[in-house]
């Protein structure tokens, strides 16, 4: 009887959201995908058949939801995810302790011989409870694969995972978890105290040393200062070292890491990455150019229904079991070629201003952003209109790959997106939650669209829904000049008309007690400054696409997300 088993683990989000760096989104994402390689390749080696991913030769943004034909034991996913996982924390914190120049008998973090089997170290309560592991499987002459799928969604629904209890002083970065340094887990009699003064010494001059060695790995490294006969500078001389500008390029020297956040940082080192076996970050990368006025803009996509469709094409009636799975296979090849491709685009940016993180095929994440320099000289900002004429030609970029899709299986394939524009004092962290709250958005209201957020540096931000085939909208904008795109109108116009009547309850965006909202006014408000596009809209009967109804209320506050953030993304701008 056909038997298949479906695997995930988690948390995928949780991981790759907590980071400060554009670096540590790297690291997250290239662990993640080579533990999905690792499971893989486990699988074949049994001779199992892998139906999903496709592509699975490709490390570089492997998806963590895996498809396997026959019976992948669910202690063999737990023990190759578990063992991979801490060969790269052994990794990492041996390459550590090896160049730091603190004695090893100081080191307290992690499991000493005597301890093995009684009590675990720090490093070793990570290796073993940072992962969720979940397991479906399925058995069935016609919806084996189906089963399989809704066992592991059914699973999913219960916990696996045991958080981790620490105790002392937390990593800056989350604000949660133990800082990473040599003393952590040492025994003491008043468990969550404060550092003491000598011990907060102690901190520091670890994470001077680490931050000095990663502004040069390769010739600051222990072996390399062996050869060349030289050592660590004394506490005295890192300080001054840290004054200068061009200091603590790899981590900041004030940063106060966890384990995991540490893991993520060092993995991207091109030595430890080949060491371990995983993808390598390319040498000529460079971190974002965080100064004031300098805006970043971030993307993330994720494929519509996907898991419907892959249930789909697993139950498909009219073909035989063998053209079911190969039709499975197939898709999803379409879809990890189209993210390698779109990650690998060499033009998807303009020059110097933006990276694609991962890109698994049914889910992306990017962003544009300034690039730091090696010299004194700022770079080129960004410019809100710049993100937003790169917006508006996103979804030419799988325009074929929808194409192919619907020639090959008859299936519509659409993306929905948040994109999020943001200050440069919005921690990267709250950015992402952000991008997946737009994204959320987007799908919310109706999938096959965009979702644009501003995002200002106290926190508050402005947002606009559309649908990507409308997007083009902002380009019918006409100033009172009689200025339209590619002649610099002036937002302000309507910027200003706008909120005139809001302020005078002209324009209404919630209904009151006996009042209620018309919308009349708003829409001579759009047809004016939009080239009578609400009167086609309504012609067309797209408002309800548009607004995710026709009334009153939803298409007046579409408007005004519109007009809030087109002013953001428009004004002062070279349109």
């Amino acid at each position: 009887m056909p038997a298949y088993t479906a695997i995930a683990f988690a948390p995928v989000q949780g991981f790759i959201e907590k980071s400060r760096k554009l670096r540590d989104l790297y690291g997250a994402s290239l662990i993640l995908s080579f533990l999905s390689f690792k499971l893989v390749q486990k699988a074949e080696s049994l001779g199992l058949k892998v139906i999903s991913p496709g592509l699975p030769t490709i490390q570089e943004g492997m998806p963590n939801r895996i498809l396997i034909k026959g019976k992948f034991e669910r202690n063999d996913v737990q023990n190759t995810l578990l063992k991979e996982w801490q060969e790269i924390l052994k990794v990492c914190r041996e390459w550590i302790e090896d160049n730091l120049d603190i004695p090893k008998d100081q080191y307290y973090w992690s499991q000493t011989e005597d301890k093995k089997g009684r009590q675990k170290g720090e490093w070793e309560r990570w290796g073993s409870y940072t992962w969720e592991i979940f397991w479906g499987y399925g058995e069935s002459e016609k919806e084996a694969i189906k089963k399989a799928m809704d066992d592991l969604e059914t699973r999913k629904l219960k916990r696996d995972w045991t958080a981790i209890n620490w105790m002392g002083e937390s990593s800056s970065l989350t604000g949660t978890d133990a800082i990473a340094w040599h003393q952590l887990g040492k025994e003491s009699k008043e468990p969550g105290r404060s550092l003491k003064e000598n011990e907060q010494r102690q901190l520091k001059q670890f994470y001077h040393r680490l931050a000095w060695i990663l502004d040069d790995p390769y010739s600051r490294n222990h072996l390399a200062r062996e050869r060349t006969k030289e050592s660590i500078p004394s506490d005295e001389k890192l300080e001054q070292y840290f004054q200068e500008d061009s200091s603590g390029k790899f981590i900041a020297p004030g940063e106060k890491l966890s384990i995991p956040e540490l893991v993520k940082r060092l993995v991207t080192l091109p030595k430890l990455a080949k060491k371990i076996g995983m993808e390598e970050l390319d040498e000529g990368f460079k971190d974002i150019f965080r100064d004031a006025g300098y805006w970043t803009g971030w993307f993330m996509g994720d494929g519509d229904k996907v898991g419907d469709k892959l249930k789909f094409l697993a139950t498909r009636p009219e073909i035989d079991k063998d053209k079911q799975e190969q039709g499975l296979k197939r898709f999803t090849e379409l879809m990890r070629q189209w993210g390698k491709d779109f990650q690998d685009n060499k033009h998807l940016f303009p020059e110097g201003k933006g990276r694609v993180i991962y890109a698994g095929g049914d889910d992306f994440l990017g962003v544009l952003y300034s690039e730091k320099t090696d010299t004194q000289e700022k770079p080129e900002k960004v410019k809100p209109i710049e993100a937003l004429n790169w917006l508006l030609t996103l979804e030419n970029h799988w325009k074929e790959h929808q194409h192919t899709i619907k020639q090959e299986f008859n299936l519509d394939f659409t993306y929905s997106v948040g994109f999020v524009w943001a200050g440069h004092q919005v921690p990267q962290r709250d950015i992402l939650q952000h991008c997946r709250e737009a994204e959320k958005r987007a799908k919310s209201l109706g999938r096959d669209r965009v979702t644009v957020r501003v995002v200002f540096n106290s926190g508050q931000f402005v947002q606009w829904t559309c649908p990507w085939d409308y997007l083009h909208v902002l380009r019918n904008y006409r100033d009172r000049d009689g200025k339209s795109w590619g002649e610099k109108p002036n937002w302000t116009h309507i910027y200003n008309d706008w909120a005139q009547l809001k302020a005078r309850h002209a324009i209404r965006l919630q209904e009151m007690e006996d009042i209620s909202i018309n919308k009349e006014l708003a829409l001579v408000i759009f047809n004016l400054y939009f080239d009578n596009a609400g009167e086609k809209f309504k012609q067309e009967r797209k408002w309800s696409d548009l607004a995710g109804d026709n009334s009153n209320s939803a298409i007046v506050n579409w408007i005004d997300d519109l007009v809030q953030v087109g002013w953001q993304l428009c004004r002062n701008s070279n349109i």
